[in-house]
């Protein structure tokens, strides 16, 4: 009997039965991959088929050694979608893929693995869609397999409401979803050897190279007698959050600064906690403060931001609501805004799942990321990279396509980028510039490129293409990687290091304004000027 190889999980939960079909569905690819891979051993007792048509991403991942081992034992069956089957009807490809695995005789007990992406299957109406799990179940019971059905992809939502009632030809149903860095297991519904569960969830987490079972990292408040929290209407705000003379309901409190309100929290139970946050703040120290009264002081103690001069960017807006953050906050001048927006969250608790420790989360920020021009192969695996770590941030970046006007030489638009922060990249290919921008959102791409290229984008692009699904990024750069694979790219990294003429000098005058981020734009005062007299020579 198979079963999903992860650490504190119920075994109901890990069970995958003989002849039988159940159903993973995730929004990214590797979600899926991710939960499917556990489910073989080390060594493998059985023979393991696969079908994809991004066949490579099972075997390259972080969890592919036990599938690894068993390949070299000879007992894994990999199968890939020709680019021929591209226009075939989806029935065709499903009726062809089962004929395919029937010429096989050792399938009795096996894992069969099938994976389909919603763009694949996005051409099957609901109909066939029924019919084609039907012909997958025919198939698991008559051959004795346990069949891995994945669906992943932006639309899988949608899939989910159709199969959920399925439950009659699927034997079980769970949704792999990720808040933040924990991934957690959704089971709509699962048999098992001796019943069903339903409306299950597990919070995962990595340790050693394997999915673990996360336990409750929030220590829980118990209530009083009557219910209620004798705290629950207290709003504790630091002097800074709020303009002077600022007038109060009676339930708040005024306290010096965030340290001391920090130091506050551990005695209260579901009071409310606004910190203040200004360019002058340190917003390391501020998030690790949360996350210990997150952690410490349960779910019900609620925990705002007040960002009164916009100094907290996108990530770092992700980071604080991934460490146990309620609400963050901008609406200084108005403070009737702040005390609304307070009242809007009493009586609710913190319900997201909170990492296992603050370090989990730093290892997804930018410190670990590539930076400025890549070599074209080398520049698809790092979006990659750099997009799955915006997913555990739960930040957002774009893929942007610029295509290069005629008789643009391409060496004149590379120089002009100007890379500062961690995480953004190029490179070009074919008259392209590709350009990934982390934690950027679409709506801001037009100003971050106005930042990084220092000329008029329509001077060297005929148009600009933004990709900014996760899921849409790494199949682009998958198709790429593999379009491109054993051609001649040149690359321009020699070029760009010789020629340093680009870059402005890292010394900047002493005189230039703070919020310049350019530091060509310098200011070069001169001296006064003094008065001169000139007297004037006779000729006699």
């Amino acid at each position: 009997m198979q079963n999903f190889n992860i650490s504190g999980l119920q075994p109901s939960a890990a069970e995958l039965k003989p002849a039988s079909l159940y159903a993973i569905l995730a929004p990214l690819d590797n979600f899926a991959t991710e939960l499917a891979l556990h489910a073989i051993n080390k060594p493998s007792a059985t023979d393991i088929y696969i079908v994809s048509s991004q066949i490579e991403t099972f075997f390259e991942g972080p969890f592919s050694n036990a599938l690894n081992h068993a390949f070299d034992q000879h007992k894994v069956h990999p199968f890939r979608f020709s680019a021929d089957t591209r226009d075939w009807p989806k029935q065709q490809i499903i009726n062809n893929t089962l004929k395919e695995l029937n010429a096989y005789k050792q399938l009795n007990n096996a894992l069969v693995i099938v994976h389909f992406s919603t763009t694949d299957l996005a051409s099957l109406d609901q109909k066939q869609l029924i019919q084609s799990v039907q012909t997958y179940k025919k198939f698991s019971t008559q051959s004795g397999a346990t069949v891995l059905f994945l669906v992943s992809g932006p639309e899988v939502t949608n899939y989910r409401f159709l199969l959920r009632r399925l439950n009659s030809d699927l034997d079980g149903l769970v949704y792999v979803e990720n808040d933040s860095t924990v991934r957690v297991l959704e089971y709509d519904y699962w048999h098992h050897s001796t019943g069903i569960i339903a409306s299950v969830q597990y919070p995962l987490m990595i340790e050693n190279g394997c999915f673990k079972v996360q336990q409750n990292s929030i220590t829980e408040q118990q209530t009083s007698t009557s219910g209620v929290f004798a705290d629950e209407d207290d709003v504790w705000i630091v002097q800074g959050a709020i303009p002077e003379g600022t007038k109060l309901p009676a339930k708040y409190k005024i306290i010096k600064d965030n340290n001391a309100l920090f130091a506050k929290g551990p005695k209260l139970e579901a009071a409310t906690l606004v910190f203040a946050v200004s360019r002058y703040t340190d917003l390391g120290l501020l998030a690790k403060q949360c996350f210990e009264l997150r952690k410490n002081c349960g779910r019900w103690l609620k925990l705002v931001i007040q960002n009164f001069d916009g100094v907290i960017r996108h990530q770092d807006e992700c980071l604080f609501l991934t460490l146990g953050v309620n609400l963050i906050l901008y609406s200084f001048s108005e403070p009737s805004r702040l005390l609304s927006q307070v009242q809007s969250i009493q009586g609710f608790q913190f319900s997201r799942p909170l990492p296992p420790s603050i370090e989990h989360v730093l290892q997804f920020t930018e410190n670990t990321f590539s930076k400025g021009y890549l070599p074209f192969i080398e520049f698809t695996k790092q979006v990659e990279v750099h997009s799955d770590s915006a997913v555990n941030l739960g930040v957002s970046g774009v893929l942007v396509k610029l295509e290069l006007l005629p008789r643009i030489d391409p060496i004149h638009p590379l120089h002009l980028f100007h890379i500062k922060r961690e995480g953004d990249v190029f490179s070009l290919v074919e008259n392209t510039v590709y350009l990934y921008l982390h934690a950027c959102r679409e709506n801001d791409v037009n100003n971050a490129i106005k930042h990084l290229f220092k000329l008029e984008t329509n001077d060297f692009f005929a148009q600009q293409n933004i990709i900014s699904d996760h899921f849409y990024i790494q199949q682009e750069c998958k198709q790429l990687r593999r379009y491109y694979a054993g051609q001649d790219i040149t690359d321009y990294s020699a070029q760009l290091k010789e020629n340093e003429s680009y870059k402005f000098s890292q010394k900047i005058d002493a005189s230039v304004a703070a919020d310049l981020e350019t530091p060509e734009f310098t200011k070069n005062e001169r001296a006064d000027a003094v008065p001169f007299k000139m007297a004037i020579k006779s000729n006699v």
